[in-house]
């Protein structure tokens, strides 16, 4: 027997999903309205955000009967470190504790989901000069103004902003958009918290921009060496979101709107939890491209200036 391509395309398909099964619950809500919520969680031991959704929109494609766009790379050794070395394990994240009990206050913390207008977007991008990325301006604008809204933080104190690196096109030689696994690294920029109070878009953009020209081949096996090494808990420590670092765990140019079973695109894509402070989510919105929906989760009594700073929402 011939198998075609589609064959093909249904074989892979049912092979990470069996994959998947020991690590990803799928959930599928009917509603009498007529609508319908996909639920998915996933460790990430198994996957990035691109790899998952490099999954689910192959999964889409493969329910509409067409052939997967993106073929998936499974080299698992194209980032295998066959010597380990202690000289070559560095990591360039600085360790910043919150020391002003970011929580405070009772200890309760609150989510909100900001719209960030195509409009208010190329409005930040002129404000940064027109050289910096649509990432980079929302960041550093998000970092601004939250730092400002955390009115008890000391100016002399460090805060700091962390990006999650896709590493795929960024090492030499690339990985390939198709790289299906983890290919991440974390990266941290810094300053005092007055220096973001005071400075201007353009300099809190440019300090988000360097950390990320930062991630190239050299470091990503300096991260690999410390990984086979010492592991990856020291490098979480450093790099998840704690109130004086806040940080992105998504990005707005995930393809969710490419995600259709064949009853049309998603309305919106959300988090149901987001129990980590200081955590940023991206997701474009649905309604006009362009226009990108930020999820953020702060201290409850940060949440409540940042909602009333107009210069946030009016930039």
């Amino acid at each position: 027997m011939k198998h075609t391509s589609h064959t093909h395309t249904c074989m892979y398909v049912l092979s990470i999903v069996s994959i998947f099964s020991l690590f990803v619950k799928i959930q599928m809500s009917r509603f009498k309205c007529g609508g319908i919520a996909l639920g998915v969680s996933r460790s990430h031991i198994l996957c990035d955000g691109h790899s998952f959704w490099h999954f689910m929109v192959s999964w889409a494609e493969c329910a509409r009967g067409e052939p997967i766009s993106l073929p998936p790379i499974h080299n698992r050794s194209l980032l295998k470190i066959d010597n380990p070395s202690l000289e070559k394990a560095v990591i360039h994240l600085d360790h910043i504790e919150d020391e002003d009990n970011h929580v405070g206050q009772g200890g309760s913390i609150k989510s909100n989901t900001f719209l960030f207008t195509k409009d208010m977007v190329e409005t930040l991008k002129r404000q940064a000069g027109g050289a910096n990325t649509t990432y980079e301006v929302i960041c550093a604008h998000i970092w601004r103004h939250t730092t400002k809204a955390r009115e008890h933080l000391d100016d002399h104190k460090k805060v700091g902003f962390v990006s999650v690196v896709n590493m795929r096109e960024r090492i030499d030689p690339p990985l390939g958009k198709g790289y299906f696994g983890n290919a991440l690294m974390l990266t941290i920029a810094i300053a005092t918290a007055g220096e973001l109070k005071e400075e201007n878009l353009v300099v809190s953009a440019q300090r988000i921009h360097r950390s990320i020209c930062g991630c190239n081949s050299d470091t990503l096996h300096s991260w690999l060496h410390w990984v086979e090494i010492y592991g990856g808990d020291a490098i979480l420590e450093r790099g998840l979101p704690n109130g004086a670092r806040i940080g992105t765990s998504s990005s707005h140019n995930f393809p969710i709107f490419k995600l259709n079973f064949g009853w049309g695109k998603p309305l919106a894509c959300r988090i149901p939890s987001m129990n980590d402070v200081g955590t940023i989510v991206f997701f474009p919105s649905g309604d006009i491209l362009g226009d990108i929906d930020v999820l953020l989760t702060l201290p409850t009594h940060v949440m409540h200036r940042l909602e009333s700073d107009d210069m946030f929402f009016n930039p």
